[in-house]
């Protein structure tokens, strides 16, 4: 049984944390896993430094709130990670340990840089954007159709979620599935797969909600995003 530490939380203006921390633990339980919740990167910080968990599954909120659209969340919800916390989740990715980083985790920790590294892609204010929720569909690759976190899945996969676009997407990341922001958009990456380090990341652009979490066919990568980065396929 490996242990699974979901790390859901933060600002709550747009995104109910509570019920897609719920969904994606209740993903990892029923795939035998032993699972811990908490709602704060340090708190992951401080379980991942105990050195017996074995992957980090992510969706929150935590960055500086720039933006007077945001200043009515700040002053309860703007986080830069101490130097401690930054330290853990290096390491714990750099040594073997698997990150599921799901829709909101390219925002966070927008003042380090590294933290682009370690999940190969990032928000970058003033590019980077999405449309208001609506239906999506995702495309699988042609260069992709034989990993492990797609095996199986159809070729499209249709959901009611957002598409982050022009994010920052590291050069070294495999691209496994593609969407689009509007009909006249180019391709944007929205699940990629990437080794930071001995350790193995999959970024799930999808999760807006529990809803999406909960579609058969999301479920189903989120569960093979999760084996490989265990690395038990």
């Amino acid at each position: 049984m490996s242990r699974i530490v979901v790390l859901a939380g933060g600002s709550p203006h747009a995104h109910d944390f509570g019920g897609i921390g719920r969904a994606l633990a209740e993903i990892a339980r029923s795939n035998h896993h032993y699972v811990e919740v908490v709602d704060h990167p340090d708190l992951a910080a401080r379980l991942l430094d105990q050195g017996s968990i074995d992957a980090l599954v992510m969706n929150g909120l935590w960055w500086r709130m720039h933006g007077t659209e945001y200043d009515d969340w700040r002053d309860d919800y703007a986080y830069s990670p101490p130097a401690a916390t930054k330290a853990a989740l290096t390491s714990f990715v750099s040594n073997g340990g698997g990150l599921l980083a799901g829709h909101t985790t390219p925002i966070c920790f927008d003042d380090w840089p590294e933290w682009a590294e370690i999940v190969g892609g990032a928000w970058c204010w003033g590019v980077s954007s999405h449309p208001p929720v609506g239906s999506v569909t995702a495309h699988r690759t042609s260069t992709a159709s034989g990993h492990p976190v797609i095996a199986g899945l159809p070729d499209t996969i249709d959901l009611y979620d957002e598409v982050y676009g022009d994010l920052a997407v590291g050069s070294d990341v495999e691209v496994l599935m593609t969407a689009k922001r509007h009909a006249a958009d180019a391709d944007q990456p929205v699940v990629w797969a990437h080794r930071y380090g001995d350790g193995r990341t999959v970024f799930d652009g999808f999760g807006h909600n529990a809803d999406s979490i909960g579609d058969a066919h999301h479920r189903r990568l989120i569960e093979q995003a999760l084996a490989w980065v265990l690395g038990t396929v």
